[in-house]
């Protein structure tokens, strides 16, 4: 009886410890990022009966005086060649382009657009465009439970939208480890439905530590059976990038 108490208090001291779910999503907002980036990034479309498309892609991001700016330009194969997607980030807004070079325009991407594939993908041009991370101040976030996977302490937190904010899902459900607080699965969800779920298989340290980015992601529509991975390579963190570079000039650049 003596253990079953004890074991019973260790319980309860451990969740009277444990963070709420605030404190867990402002643990991993608080997170250091670079203030730029670029590198490649390989996009593989899988079908439900395991037909690949692979993809190559050049990005640059970029963050300063309180905007963010992030350019994708498609490399190979030749169908999407030249394909660039532009977003801008500043003051609570945002801007997003999209320029097709068989069409030689860009256009906007607004309101529901927003929500669309990205080039097929599994992931919205919004996913895209949060691929940082969602604005926590946006949304209620609620820890469910933790788990124990390995030996390390998993928060699970569910994070809805507040009133009044435009977002593609009626609810997210967010695995964060406790030693990285760097989420490891993401599942989205609309009208109450599980819609996506977003897995970063792999996460790596860069700057002697500094950061911890995922490099290695995967998006499951868990409605159709097709998949996206991305994997991020040749990363250089912190490096100049010309303003130039996120302009419709640039987007047209061959």
């Amino acid at each position: 009886m003596r253990k079953v108490l004890t074991a019973a208090l260790l319980f309860s001291a451990s969740l009277a410890l444990a963070l709420s779910g605030e404190e867990v999503m402002q643990k991993v907002d608080a997170h250091p990022s670079p203030s730029s980036m670029q590198g490649t990034m390989v996009m593989q479309l899988i079908g439900k009966q395991g037909k690949v498309l692979t993809r190559e892609i050049q990005v640059w991001s970029k963050k300063s005086d309180g905007e963010e700016k992030m350019l994708i330009k498609f490399v190979a194969p030749a169908d999407v060649k030249g394909t660039a997607f532009l977003t801008i980030k500043k003051d609570g807004k945002e801007e997003m382009k999209l320029y097709l070079p068989a069409l030689k325009r860009v256009r906007r991407i607004a309101g529901s657009q927003k929500k669309g594939s990205f080039m097929g993908s599994d992931f919205s041009y919004d996913d895209i465009s949060n691929l940082s991370g969602m604005k926590i101040e946006d949304y209620t976030h609620e820890l469910l439970r933790t788990e124990n996977q390995g030996g390390v302490e998993v928060y699970v937190v569910e994070s809805t939208p507040k009133p009044g904010v435009d977002s593609s899902y009626s609810k997210q459900i967010v695995w964060v480890p406790a030693d990285t607080f760097v989420p490891t699965r993401i599942e989205f969800y609309k009208k109450g439905k599980l819609y996506k779920v977003l897995t970063n298989r792999e996460v790596k340290p860069f700057a002697d530590g500094k950061y911890l980015i995922p490099t290695l992601l995967e998006m499951e529509n868990v409605q159709s059976g097709h998949k996206t991975v991305l994997e991020q390579k040749d990363l250089q963190l912190d490096v100049p990038i010309d303003d130039a570079v996120f302009t419709e000039r640039f987007m047209k650049k061959r």
